[in-house]
C-alpha cells in the first residue's frame, strides 16, 4: 500500500480537527490506575490508539472502539506484567510503566518502540522511579520495576522537560505516599490535558502545564468520562499544507496555534483569522522564507513541526535555516525531499534550504510519522504524481488521511 498524490492544487475547503494523539495516549495509560469503566470522547481513529489498545487487553483490560468513542474497563486487570509484544512497537507504552507501577507495585513491559526519530532513553523515567522508592532491573529485551512497600514522594528536577518522563513521573506519583514534585517538567498542553484528566479522577496536582508540577498522592482514583481536546500538530500539518500549496482553508474544533507556531506561519506569509475554536488560514502567494527557527520544548517552535515545515521552504525564492534542537534523526527526510527536486544541505542538526521554482513529483517513503506527513506536504505542492510508502506511518497518527486531504482540494488516494 501507498498513499498517491497528484499535485500543485492549491488548498480549498474544511476540517474538523480530530482528538489528540499526544493527548490519548497517556491518558489511556492513566486508565488502569483506577478499576472501572473509563469514557474517552473525541478519540482519534488512529493506528496508535489501536496498539495501545492491544496493549490494554495483554493485561487482562476490555477496550471498545465506535464512532470515535473509547471505552476501556480495567477492571479484571490482576498485574503489572505485560507480556504484549507490541507494546515493543509504540512508545507509548512506556507509560504503563508508571501507571501500573503505581497500581500495582510492580511491572515488567518491553522496552518501547516508535518512530526512527533519535535516541530516546528512557534513562529519566527510571531515575525517579529509583528515587520513589521503585527497585529498577534493566534486562536485555524488558524493564522490571517494583516497590513491594509502594512508592513515596520526592523532589524530582529533570536534567531536560522531557514529555515522556514528566507524564510517567505524574503516573507513578498519584498514588505515592506523600508529595512529589517535579522540576523542570515538560510544558506541553498535553501535559496540562493529562493533569486535568488525572484530577477528575480524583489526584490532586498542582502547577500542570507549568516548569514545577507538585502531586500529592492519593489511596484511589475513580473512573471518568473525558471529552479530549483536539491535535494541535495535526492542524499545524494543515496549516503548513496552506502555507506550502496556497489557498485558503477553515478548520473547527481547533485549539489556538503557540505564540511561536503563528509566527512562523506568519512569516511563511499566511494570514490567520482566530475565532474560538475556529480558524481561517489563507495563503496568496509562494511561500517566504524563514531565515532561522530552532526547534525547541514547549512553548518553543515543535520538533514535530520542523518536518512540516520543512517542505513548505523548499519552493519559492530565498534562504532559510533550520536548527533541529531535540532529536538528532529529524533531517533524514532530506533525503525524500531531494527526490522531489528540493535543494537542501545539511551539517549535524542543521539545515539550509534554498527555494526552488518548483517541486515535481517522485517515489518517497516516510521514515516516520511527521516526516511521512511532511512528505504529504511536499507531494502536495510538487507538479506531477508522487508516491508515499510505509504510508502506516502516517496512519499512526493521523485519520482518513486521503479523505482528510480531498477535504482540502488535494487529489489523494490509497493504492496498492
Amino acid at each position: 500500500m501507498a498513499i498517491e498524490i497528484s499535485g500543485s492544487s492549491r488548498v480549498c475547503g474544511a476540517l474538523e480537527i480530530q482528538g489528540s494523539k499526544n493527548a490519548v495516549l497517556p491518558i489511556m495509560a492513566a486508565s488502569v490506575l483506577c478499576e472501572g469503566e473509563t469514557v474517552i470522547k473525541n478519540c482519534p481513529d488512529i493506528l496508535d490508539v489501536h496498539a495501545m489498545g492491544d496493549v490494554m487487553r495483554g493485561i487482562g483490560g476490555r477496550v471498545q472502539y465506535r464512532d470515535h468513542e473509547l471505552v476501556l474497563d480495567t477492571s479484571r486487570i490482576e498485574d503489572g506484567r505485560i507480556r504484549e509484544k507490541k507494546a515493543g512497537d509504540i512508545r507509548a507504552s512506556v507509560l504503563f510503566l508508571g501507571s501500573l507501577l503505581a497500581r500495582f507495585h510492580s511491572v515488567s513491559i518491553r522496552y518501547p518502540g516508535g518512530c526512527s526519530i533519535g535516541s530516546r532513553p528512557i534513562d529519566f523515567h527510571l531515575r525517579a522511579f529509583r528515587q520513589m522508592g521503585a527497585v529498577v532491573e534493566e534486562l536485555p529485551d524488558r524493564v522490571c520495576c517494583r516497590a513491594e512497600k509502594g512508592l513515596h514522594g520526592a523532589d524530582l528536577p529533570l536534567c531536560f522537560p522531557s514529555v515522556g518522563a514528566t507524564e510517567n513521573i505524574i503516573l507513578a506519583a498519584v498514588m505515592a505516599e506523600g508529595t512529589t514534585v517535579i522540576r523542570r517538567a515538560a510544558r506541553e498542553p498535553e501535559i496540562r490535558e493529562l493533569c486535568d484528566f488525572l484530577n477528575a479522577m480524583g489526584a490532586k496536582i498542582r502547577g500542570g502545564g507549568s516548569d514545577v508540577i507538585h502531586i500529592e498522592g492519593v489511596r484511589r482514583l475513580r473512573p471518568v468520562h473525558w471529552q479530549l481536546c483536539s491535535d494541535r500538530i495535526v492542524l499545524l500539518t494543515w496549516a503548513m499544507l496552506t502555507a506550502g500549496c496556497g489557498g485558503e482553508a477553515e478548520f473547527e474544533k481547533a485549539a489556538p496555534f503557540s505564540e511561536a507556531e503563528r509566527q512562523i506561519l506568519q512569516k511563511t506569509g499566511c494570514r490567520i483569522e482566530e475565532s474560538g475554536d475556529r480558524i481561517r488560514i489563507r495563503q496568496g502567494s509562494v511561500p517566504r522564507p524563514v531565515p532561522y527557527v530552532r526547534t525547541s520544548p514547549y512553548p518553543g517552535y515543535p520538533t514535530d513541526g520542523q518536518s512540516l515545515l520543512m517542505p513548505v521552504l523548499c519552493r519559492g525564492s530565498g534562504v532559510s535555516t533550520i536548527e533541529e534542537g531535540i532529536f538528532e534523526n529529524r533531517f533524514r527526510m532530506i533525503r525524500q525531499l531531494r527526490k522531489l527536486g528540493a535543494d537542501i544541505d545539511y551539517v549535524s542538526n542543521r539545515a539550509r534550504i534554498t527555494g526552488v521554482t518548483k517541486l515535481h513529483g517522485a517515489e518517497v517513503k516516510a521514515d516516520d510519522l511527521r516526516s511521512g506527513a511532511g512528505l504529504l506536504i511536499a507531494a502536495s505542492m510538487a507538479e506531477g504524481v508522487s508516491r508515499i510508502s510505509n504510508e502506516d506511518y502516517i496512519h499512526r497518527g493521523y485519520e482518513d488521511i486521503c479523505g482528510q486531504l480531498r477535504a482540502l482540494g488535494i487529489k489523494a488516494a490509497d493504492i496498492q
